[in-house]
C-alpha cells in the first residue's frame, strides 16, 4: 500500500500547449495506459478489501476491463467516473468535522477534520481514478479531433 500525498494532475495540465498529432494521441494513451495499471492495482489492493461485499463489484469489473485493455472507451469513461462519485461518498462516510478547542485560538477553538485511515486510503485512490478518467477523455477527444479534423480537411 501507498503512503504519503500526491497532488495529481488535472485534464489542463495534460494537455496545455500540446499540439493535437497522431503522436499526440499515441503519448496520451500510453499514459493512459500506464494510469490504468496503476488504478487496476489499488483497486484489488486497496478499494475492493476497504468496501462492503455487496459494493466491490463495479470496482472488481473496472479492473477487469483495465486488466484486459478494454478501457479507452466512452462507457469506461462513464463507470469510471460514476464510481468514483460512490467512492466520495463511501469517503464522507469515514470523514469527521469537529471542534477543537484551543484556549490560545481568537475564537476559542477551530473547526478540524479527522478522516479515518480507510478513508484517507479511499482518498488517495480517488485521486488516481480521476486522473484515469482525465486521461482516458483526453485521449478519446484527441483521437476524435485528429479523426474528424482529417475528414474535415478531405471533405
Amino acid at each position: 500500500m501507498k503512503t504519503g500525498v500526491r497532488a495529481l494532475p488535472r485534464l489542463f495540465d495534460l494537455v496545455d500547449g500540446a499540439e493535437m498529432t497522431p503522436d499526440m494521441v499515441t503519448r496520451l494513451a500510453a499514459l493512459a495506459i500506464m494510469q490504468a495499471h496503476i488504478v487496476a492495482d489499488e483497486l484489488h489492493e486497496i478499494v475492493i478489501p476497504l468496501l462492503p461485499p455487496a459494493r466491490r463489484t463495479h470496482a472488481a469489473s473496472i479492473a477487469r476491463r483495465i486488466e484486459r485493455g478494454e478501457f479507452l472507451e466512452e462507457d469506461v469513461l462513464s463507470d469510471v467516473q460514476t464510481f468514483n462519485a460512490n467512492l466520495a461518498q463511501q469517503i464522507a462516510l469515514g470523514t469527521h468535522v469537529y471542534w477543537q478547542g484551543d484556549d490560545n485560538h481568537v475564537r476559542g477553538g477551530y473547526e478540524a477534520v479527522y478522516r479515518e485511515p480507510e478513508a484517507c486510503e479511499l482518498a488517495e485512490v480517488a485521486g488516481e481514478l480521476a486522473l484515469l478518467a482525465d486521461m482516458i477523455l483526453a485521449t478519446l477527444s484527441a483521437a476524435r479531433a485528429v479523426r474528424e479534423t482529417a475528414t474535415l480537411i478531405d471533405g
